[in-house]
């Protein structure tokens, strides 16, 4: 699939999705054989190095090339969720520059990592096409009316996480003392099909159990939003006692025991605990909810989330039905279009979508992300998307952080700014 603009070829955007490498590499070369950026996401079936080594055979040394291994893949072209298949989309545009930074050593030293990991990104950005795209901001302010420029961001940061050694949240920190907090953050962890032994990310190189960095300077218009499928109940708990993810007391009692109260269960189980996340109000004038998971229940009755559980914050059950989770992914779509300056013309669209999000959408009749996202643009807009282990991004009161059982969302517009 090739979107071309209307005045002009400002963003080329080819998508292909397989079963078979082969076959995925060859349908995306053909229609896009010089792409400067490609995004790919691949089942742990494939090798990794394989997946790299071909893609970047097929299109050069010139593009920049990211991806990761998935818990299962997705394009527009192939409908919902697939799993073992590889997903490509490659872009091309004179108006996007692309800097890729690798975090290393992200278990011993997070933060350090993810502080290098976007300073990196940034020093490898294309200096020739960086001033370009400065340029093109600039002719900008004495084209278009001052407060549509001023609002829009030359920079937007893409992550992709290790999602089996927990370090997310450290690495954003890093991230942000890097570059502080006015450049946008989109992304999600790695996957490995709900095995959570050992991920992969590809930043112009494969690496294992590590994260990506990736910085894309943009003078076409470019947005983020984030969104997930619930509502508060009016049961709620405070955290009494937490270590990073792991939370030991709620109300003052075991964390195990006070969640059996609330759920009116005698025991908890990986099903119940996907069907019960927890959600935090932010304290900005938005007041939005953020998602916490519980992961798994230890032998201390304690209990383990998939993010970090700050003490002295307050819980709340939250519910889902299948009309609410329709319309919350509508909004985050909605979000993401404005916050990229509503474009007449919508270019790409990367999601990144928590697999236990996913989990939940097969309850509710396999509710299809792609086919909603063409319900609510009215065409056929490319897509790539992948289930993830914690997703991130910011809440609309501009918090950054990692999340569960959310859809973080990435518009590339088919417009100059």
């Amino acid at each position: 699939m090739i979107r071309e603009g209307e005045m002009g070829k400002f963003i080329q955007v080819a998508v292909s999705q397989s079963n078979d490498l082969d076959e995925a590499v060859k349908d995306f070369s053909e229609n896009l054989s010089e792409p400067d950026f490609v995004i790919t996401f691949f089942s742990p079936n494939f090798s990794a190095q394989e997946v790299y080594s071909k893609i970047r055979d097929a299109v050069g040394n010139k593009a920049k090339i990211i991806g990761c291994s998935t818990a299962g893949e997705y394009t527009n072209i192939r409908g919902d969720c697939k799993k073992g298949t590889v997903a490509i989309m490659g872009i091309s545009s004179p108006y996007l520059n692309v800097g890729v930074g690798i975090c290393k050593e992200t278990e011993k030293e997070p933060f350090e990592a993810g502080k290098e990991g976007v300073i990196e990104a940034f020093r490898n950005l294309d200096r020739k096409k960086a001033s370009t795209v400065a340029n093109l901001y600039q002719t900008a302010f004495l084209r278009r009316d001052t407060y549509d420029i001023g609002i829009r961001r030359i920079f937007t940061v893409l992550t992709l996480m290790s999602g089996v050694n927990g370090s997310e949240e450290e690495i954003l920190r890093g991230v942000v003392d890097g570059i502080g907090t006015h450049v946008p953050i989109v992304g999600g962890s790695a996957g490995d099909d709900l095995q959570f032994k050992e991920t992969y990310v590809i930043g112009n190189g494969v690496y294992k159990n590590s994260s990506v960095i990736t910085v894309i300077q943009s003078a076409l218009k470019i947005g983020i939003g984030m969104g997930h499928p619930y509502y508060p109940t009016d049961k709620t708990c405070v955290v009494t006692k937490s270590k990073g993810r792991t939370v030991y007391e709620l109300d003052g009692k075991p964390a195990a025991e006070r969640v059996k109260e609330l759920l009116g269960v005698d025991e908890l189980t990986s099903e119940i605990f996907a069907k019960n996340p927890f959600g935090v109000r932010t304290t900005d004038v938005y007041g939005q909810y953020i998602i916490k998971s519980m992961a798994y229940e230890n032998e201390d009755g304690s209990i383990t989330f998939y993010a970090e559980v700050p003490e002295n914050i307050t819980l709340t059950l939250m519910e889902s039905d299948p009309d609410y989770a329709i319309e919350s992914f509508k909004k985050t779509l909605e979000t993401a279009i404005r916050d990229a300056g509503n474009p007449k013309r919508i270019g790409a669209i990367v999601v990144f979508n928590c697999v236990l999000r996913y989990l939940l959408k097969l309850r509710f009749n396999n509710m299809d992300d792609t086919e909603i996202a063409k319900e609510f643009l009215g065409e056929e807009i490319p897509i790539i998307g992948f289930n993830t282990y914690g997703e991130q991004g910011k809440s609309l009161g501009g918090g950054v952080g990692n999340y569960n059982q959310t859809a973080t969302v990435l518009v590339i517009g088919d417009e100059a700014l």
